[in-house]
C-alpha cells in the first residue's frame, strides 16, 4: 500500500489509489483482513516508519489546490487507520515491555507461553490491530480476580495495554487531546479546556426527566465548544508540512490530525443524542406548535444544533464555501426571529418560508454527498471484497454504512425534523419526495413481507431480495406502487433497503430520513420515493387499494386514481 500511495500518481490514478487503500485499510482495521505472519519478522518500528511514509503523502495531497472533494473524503477515512509513529515506536526495538512481562518469574508457566505465542511472537513479528485484542482479551484475564496475581504483573501488563492502544491510536478522545495540550498557544488552549469541561460536565450528566432541559443546553453547549475547538485544529493543519520538518512535529501533526477526526466522530454521538432529547420534548410537533403561537425561541436550539452540523461538514472539506453560506442563513434567520408582519405579509408566514429555504438548501448539501459516495466505493468495495473474500454482506452494505456512521447522517435527520415542523406551521401537503419522478400500476397494501411470499409466488424473488436487508419483516404501515405487480413496503426505523428491479414506486406512510438506508437505495435505483403522513391524505391512499393509480411526486397528491 505504501508503494501505491507514495509516489508521482498522476490526479486520476491518486483518487483510486486512495479509494482502494480506504477500503482496504478499514476491513483491516475491523478484522474482517487477518492479519498473518509471512517469514519476514519485521517488528512494530517498520509498521511505524511506513506509517509516516504515508501520512506525509496524505497531508502533501490534502494540501493541495487541486484536491478534489472526493480524495479528502478518502484521505480522512485512510488516517485513522494508520498506527502511531512517535519516536517510542520507531525505534530499533519497540514495544520490548512484552518481553519482560512474558518471562515475569511469579506466573504459572502456562501463561508465561500463552503470553509469548499469542500476543509477543505475533507483535514482534507482524503487528495488527488484532494484537490490541489478543492482550485486551488477556488483561481481562489477569484482573478477574485481583488477588491471583502480583500488582506488579498486573500493573506492567496495564502499561502494555496503554501502548498498544497508543500504537494503534485507539485511545479516547479525551486522552487525544490532553497528548496535544502541550503544543497549543493560550487561545487554543481556552478552547480545549472549555470543550473538556462540557464534555466531562455531559458525560456526567444523571439521565432523568428533571435533566432532560439541563441535557439539551449542555448538548449545544459542547456542541459550539467542539465547533471553537475543531476550528482552531483545522486552521493549524491548514499549512503544507515542509522537507525539513523533525520527525517529532511529524508525529505531533498526526495527533491534531487524529483529535481533529475524533472531534468530527464525536460530533455525530452529540447531535444524535441531541435528536434523543428533541423528540422525548416532542419533537416537530411541539415546534409546530410553538410557531403557531409565534413562540419560535425553543426552535433555536434545533437550528443551533443544525448550524453545528453544517459547520462540522464545512471542515471536514465538503463544499466548505457552501456549508459557510447555509450557516450565514440559519444564524441570520435565528437573529431575526418572528415578527406579526413582514410588510403586508403574515409575519410567521414569511419566517417559515425562509427558514425553508434554508433547510431544503442544508438537505440539498446532504443528498449531494450521499450520491458521492457511490460514485467512489461500490464497484471498488465489490471488485476487494471478492479478490479478499470478504462477506457479501460487509460488501453489500458498506457504502450505506459509511454514510449512516457520519455527520452527515445526523444532518440529515435534523433537516427532515425541521422540515416536516416548517411544513405543518406553513399548512403545506402532508409528504415528503426523497426521489422524484412517476410511474403507474396497481396498489396493494400488506402489513408484512413474509405474507406475501408464501401467497405471492411470481413475486417472492424481489420480496426475499428485499427482506435479506431488514433486521425485522412485519411492518404496520407503508406501500409500494410497482409497474406491474404492487405490494406494500415498511420501514421498522431505518433498517429496510429497497431492492429489486421492478420496484417502480414508493409510498411510505411513516416518517423517514433522507439518507437512511431505505431512502439511500431508493436513490441508487432511481425508484421514486414519497413519505406522507398526513392521516387525511393516508386514509385517501388507502381507499385506492387494488386500484390502478398513477403515482407523481409533482402533483398536487401523489397517488391518483387513473
Amino acid at each position: 500500500m505504501c508503494e501505491l500511495l507514495v509516489g508521482n500518481l498522476e490526479s486520476g490514478d491518486r483518487l483510486e489509489a486512495l479509494i482502494f487503500s480506504a477500503i482496504y485499510l478499514k476491513w483491516i482495521n475491523t478484522g474482517q483482513i487477518p492479519c498473518f505472519e509471512d517469514g519476514g519478522h519485521p517488528r512494530p518500528n517498520r509498521h511505524a516508519e511506513i506509517s509516516r511514509l504515508i501520512f506525509r503523502e496524505l497531508e502533501r495531497i490534502y494540501c493541495m489546490k487541486d484536491t478534489s472533494l472526493q480524495e479528502v473524503l478518502s484521505i480522512r477515512k485512510i488516517h485513522p487507520c494508520l498506527p502511531s509513529f512517535k519516536a517510542e515506536f520507531t525505534a530499533s526495538v519497540p514495544l520490548t515491555r512484552i518481553r519482560d512481562v512474558a518471562h515475569w518469574g511469579d506466573i504459572p508457566h502456562d501463561l508465561k507461553l500463552q503470553i509469548k505465542h499469542t500476543i509477543q511472537n505475533k507483535l514482534h513479528r507482524n503487528a495488527g490491530p488484532e494484537d490490541l485484542v489478543a492482550t485486551e482479551a488477556m488483561l481481562a484475564r489477569i484482573t478477574r480476580n485481583p488477588e491471583e496475581y502480583s500488582e506488579a504483573f498486573v500493573e506492567q501488563f496495564k502499561i502494555i495495554h496503554h501502548e498498544l492502544k497508543d500504537f494503534s491510536m485507539l485511545g479516547n478522545l479525551t486522552e487525544q487531546l490532553e497528548s496535544i495540550k502541550e503544543s497549543f498557544d493560550d487561545r487554543s488552549l481556552s478552547a480545549l479546556t472549555l470543550f473538556l469541561e462540557c464534555k466531562e460536565r455531559l458525560d456526567n450528566l444523571e439521565e432523568s426527566k428533571d435533566a432532560l432541559d439541563k441535557s439539551i443546553d449542555l448538548l449545544l453547549k459542547t456542541a459550539q465548544s467542539l465547533n471553537t475547538l475543531r476550528e482552531v485544529i483545522v486552521k493549524g493543519l491548514e499549512s503544507s508540512l515542509r522537507n525539513d520538518v523533525p520527525d517529532a512535529a511529524i508525529a505531533m501533526r498526526q495527533k491534531w490530525r487524529l483529535c481533529e477526526i475524533g472531534l468530527e466522530d464525536y460530533s455525530f454521538l452529540l447531535l444524535s443524542r441531541f435528536l434523543n432529547a428533541l423528540e422525548v420534548v416532542g419533537g416537530a410537533q411541539q415546534l409546530k406548535e410553538n410557531a403557531e403561537s409565534k413562540n419560535v425561541s425553543s426552535w433555536n436550539g434545533p437550528l443551533g444544533s443544525l448550524f453545528v452540523g453544517i459547520r462540522q461538514l464545512g471542515l471536514s472539506g465538503w463544499k466548505p464555501e457552501e456549508c459557510t453560506a447555509i450557516g450565514n442563513e440559519l444564524l441570520a434567520w435565528k437573529e431575526k426571529g418572528l415578527s406579526e408582519k413582514e410588510g403586508s405579509e403574515d409575519g410567521k408566514a414569511v419566517w417559515a418560508l425562509r427558514l425553508k429555504a434554508t433547510l431544503d438548501r442544508s438537505r440539498r448539501l446532504t443528498e449531494e454527498y450521499s450520491e458521492a459516495l457511490p460514485q467512489m466505493f461500490p464497484q471498488k468495495v465489490e471488485m476487494l471484497g471478492k479478490a479478499l473474500g470478504i462477506p457479501e454482506n460487509s460488501v453489500r452494505t458498506y457504502n450505506e454504512a459509511e454514510i449512516r456512521a457520519g455527520v452527515i447522517f445526523q444532518v440529515s435527520k435534523l433537516c427532515t425534523l425541521l422540515l416536516k415542523a416548517v411544513r405543518s406551521t406553513l399548512g403545506s401537503q402532508g409528504w415528503d419526495v426523497l426521489v422524484p419522478g412517476a410511474a403507474h400500476g396497481t396498489l396493494i397494501q400488506f402489513g408484512k413481507l413474509n405474507y406475501l411470499i408464501e401467497t405471492r409466488l411470481d413475486i417472492a424473488y424481489s420480496v426475499s431480495v428485499i427482506i435479506q436487508y431488514m433486521s425485522s419483516p412485519t411492518v404496520d404501515r407503508w406501500a409500494v406502487v410497482k409497474q406491474i405487480l404492487c405490494y406494500l413496503k415498511g420501514a421498522p426505523g431505518d433498517e429496510v433497503t429497497a431492492a429489486g428491479n421492478n420496484i417502480k414506486g414508493v409510498v411510505l406512510l411513516q416518517e423517514l430520513a433522507h439518507l437512511s438506508h431505505l431512502g439511500v437505495r431508493a436513490g441508487q435505483e432511481k425508484v421514486i420515493f414519497v413519505i406522507c403522513e398526513d392521516d387525511d391524505k393516508i386514509a385517501d391512499i388507502q381507499k385506492l387499494n387494488g386500484k390502478c393509480v398513477r403515482h407523481n411526486t409533482t402533483s398536487n397528491f401523489p397517488v391518483k386514481d387513473l
